[in-house]
């Protein structure tokens, strides 16, 4: 990254990333090898996460993205056709082999069940009993911990769950249409899917996510409408939290490669749990290959969610630990230092203990020291719903946030990286304006910050489906700002040659979404987003928030 001009005090334009950021992924990236040495992008990532589907899917460019969508009043219209006590059967997603598979894997052995035929004749079932918690969650045979882990973490915040999970939606008796919906963030808007409360069945038993009580079908329901928006259910096995974290909140994600013991993200992770960021973290390893627990009770490849950070105080000192919790639901858990019935417990006192809520349960939820945590674990994500401007894990106010949806046409915009400056310069060209510094507390504030803007970039490229099974391409995307002083006029292959840049999102990647906190100078910004080859078209939406009014133009 470069820095900004001087004025009277020299000045340097900062992005958080005292600990190696990452958008996204799990494994290392095939890299691109630039020839052009002074300004060009050295590198590109093509990052393959090792929880991805078994079955390679088509790709295509973005077209309508409406797979899964259907409008409210087609589906009234259509649950007003019914006969008296008919029931809702989703045209659009039909209970058959084709909404279990996209492959030709067999599927005499499912049934499709609803609800109400699979409670005992006492029970009743329903959506939730008594709310949501992390604890209804338990995976089923389908490798889709990334989504189930990420259901655990927002879970946790009702709010959310309220908007996801709209209540007042019987599954048997009065008002009962075989009909349930849901709500997801996709690429800017809050959209409904509608389903059928058909489930498959092995055995006349659930066969993939349930809820822990028998009775409780949010999980499976959820995990239904989730699989609906992608073609399958075989579509959602495997896949990034980070993605299903933004889809249940329309948050801001970022994921942060674990590196030894680091303190500096330890401090992260506390602070963004106390203030109620989503968390969730991956192990090492090929879920492909993990049908099982590995002897310490952990699972490789695997998507967990973090559910507590605390610092223990004990007759022996203090320990920095971790509570984290297995989508499976189960005694797989973590076998080592400070687990359920480690000896370690003996030297906490009672009263601890019943504050952190210990308990030793074959529920899939364990504690265990940051130490071990950093070294069994690769990446943590952390999904704020509102930007965190000070880089300390806390989510902050901000005064103002904007949007724009843009395209990369070929042959028009679609320039590429720094590689080739001429082409370069075609990109989009949007002008960002900080009239003004941020408030600045000498008391509690860095001193480094005093005189700058906070800010939050985030470039997301198209993803929504629209033809079932066929996934959307993922480009390498990322983005650049440069200082500008005449807002009016179009930045040159001269000035990208000769001129710093203010600030990016980091190297080329193929992630959905890619984000930056900058700290700037109050002035005239030039964001330049782009993808790493020329010519390559496809949709994006930029999302910007300031702690003070700002503009952005182009």
């Amino acid at each position: 990254m470069g820095s900004n001009p001087s004025k009277q005090k020299e000045k340097r334009s900062q992005s958080v990333a005292e600990v190696r950021i990452l958008a996204n992924g799990h494994v290392p990236p095939r890299r691109t090898v630039s020839t052009l040495s002074r300004v060009a992008e050295v590198s590109g990532r093509e990052k393959r996460n090792p929880e991805e589907p078994v079955v390679e899917f088509p790709q295509e460019e973005y077209k309508d993205g409406k797979l899964g969508i259907t409008s409210k009043d087609t589906i009234l219209n259509y649950l007003d056709s019914l006969e008296d006590g008919e029931l809702f059967c989703d045209p659009d997603f039909n209970a058959d082999r084709f909404a279990l598979f996209y492959s030709d894997r067999d599927a005499s052995d499912f049934y499709w069940k609803r609800p109400v035929d699979l409670v005992e004749e006492w029970q009743t079932p329903q959506l939730m009993v008594d709310g949501v918690t992390r604890d209804d969650i338990k995976q089923g045979t389908l490798g889709d911990c990334w989504f189930l882990s990420a259901c655990a973490a927002v879970s946790q915040k009702k709010e959310f769950m309220k908007k996801i999970v709209p209540s007042d939606q019987p599954l048997c008796g009065p008002g009962y249409k075989g009909v349930v919906h849901f709500r997801f963030w996709r690429f800017g808007d809050w959209v409904d899917v509608y389903i059928d409360d058909l489930l498959p069945t092995v055995n006349g038993k659930l066969v993939y996510g349930r809820c822990t009580e028998p009775q409780e079908f949010w999980v499976a329901l959820i995990e239904k409408a989730y699989a609906k928006l992608h073609g399958s259910y075989e579509a959602i096995e495997g896949g990034q939290s980070m993605d299903a974290l933004v889809d249940l909140t329309g948050g801001i994600p970022r994921l942060y490669e674990i590196q030894d013991k680091d303190p500096f993200l330890y401090r992260m992770i506390e602070k963004a749990q106390q203030k109620g960021a989503f968390i969730t973290c991956s192990r090492k390893g090929n879920w492909k290959l993990s049908t099982k627990a590995d002897p310490n009770g952990l699972v490789s490849g695997h998507a967990y969610t973090v559910t507590e950070v605390r610092k223990i105080k004990h007759v022996r000192g203090e320990d920095k630990l971790v509570r984290i919790r297995n989508p499976w639901g189960d005694n797989n858990e973590w076998k080592g230092s400070w687990s359920d019935s480690d000896v370690n417990w003996t030297w906490v006192d009672d009263q601890t203990k019943k504050e952190i809520g210990l308990q030793a349960k074959d529920d899939g939820e364990f504690w265990m020291s940051y130490r071990d945590f950093c070294k069994q674990f690769q990446e943590v994500t952390i999904c704020q719903y509102g930007p965190d401007f000070d880089g300390d894990g806390v989510v902050d106010k901000f005064g103002c946030y904007a949007c724009v949806k843009g395209r990369w046409e070929c042959d028009k915009n679609a320039g590429g990286s720094r590689n080739d400056l001429q082409k370069f310069a075609t990109n989009p060209q949007y002008i960002l304006t900080l009239p003004e510094a941020d408030d600045f507390d000498p008391q509690k504030d860095d001193p480094d910050l005093e005189g700058l803007c906070s800010i939050v970039i985030s470039l997301m490229q198209e993803h929504r489906q629209s033809t079932r099974n066929v996934k959307v391409k993922k480009l390498q995307i990322g983005f650049f700002l440069y200082r500008t002083e005449d807002p009016t006029k179009k930045l040159s292959p001269q000035h990208f040659r000769y001129t710093p840049d203010s600030g990016k999102s980091g190297v080329y990647i193929n992630y959905r979404e890619v984000s930056q906190q900058f700290e700037l100078e109050p002035g005239h910004y030039v964001l330049i987003p782009s993808t790493f080859h020329h010519n390559e078209a496809a949709d994006y939406m930029i999302r910007v928030f300031g702690e003070k009014s700002f503009t952005l133009e182009g």
